[in-house]
């Protein structure tokens, strides 16, 4: 299994007929170790966010390709052992990306689908439409009830560029996801409820008070 995880990734090209003359469909394969999972917290547009990055082995300036708009890329990774992304409060993102050099300042886009295996059996599946700078970002956001627990050791990504004003050379990448949930209250806002309890225990008491005077 070492010995796998170190293998590079084995790109295949097709060039598609006279319909698409100048569309190529790429076949990468690459590997992660579930070990290198990378988890990080943040905060952002009032939600928080609990991410999980994987680097991928197996593509590098050693087999590097160049993509065009109109191309496919039929992508497998595939860990060396079995992993469960949980069940999210309110969604979850999952990301494959492709990097490399010769990007574009403009947005790229990307549209597909993909697919999640535990020993060959398919337990998940998800379709997107995606645009990012800088990279080739698949970016499936997975709402209720789509965002259940699932095990997986492999997944496919089918990818296809929309969007791409000039080529690119894709020569690494990383898969990660996003377990996204209400943000917890920042210790301002925690102190600013903690003085308004007060407040009201202070006033509860002296109308308790009052009505004891009064009786």
């Amino acid at each position: 299994m070492m010995c796998s995880m170190k293998t590079l990734a084995a790109v295949a090209v097709l060039t598609i007929g006279a319909g698409a003359a100048h569309a190529t469909a790429y076949t990468t394969t690459q590997t992660g170790a579930v070990a290198d999972f990378q988890a990080s917290q943040f905060t952002f547009g009032g939600n928080h966010y609990d991410r999980f990055l994987l680097p991928l082995s197996g593509l590098d300036s050693s087999n590097a390709f160049t993509v065009s708009q109109g191309d496919t890329i039929d992508a497998t990774v595939r860990l060396d052992g079995l992993y469960t992304i949980p069940t999210s409060q309110l969604y979850t993102n999952v990301l494959q990306i492709f990097t490399g050099s010769t990007f574009p300042s403009e947005n790229t886009g990307v549209d597909g689908t993909f697919t999640f295996y535990n020993g060959g059996s398919a337990v998940a599946s998800f379709n997107y439409f995606s645009t990012t700078s800088g990279s080739l970002a698949s970016y499936a956001a997975n709402f209720p009830p789509g965002n259940g627990a699932f095990t997986f050791d492999s997944f496919t990504n089918a990818v296809h560029i929309n969007d791409l004003v000039t080529p690119a050379t894709l020569d690494g990448g990383y898969f990660f996801y996003d377990l996204v949930s209400s943000a917890a209250p920042e210790p301002a806002t925690w102190a600013m409820m903690l003085v308004g309890l007060g407040l009201a225990g202070g006033a509860l008491r002296a109308r308790a008070r009052a009505k004891t005077a009064t009786a």
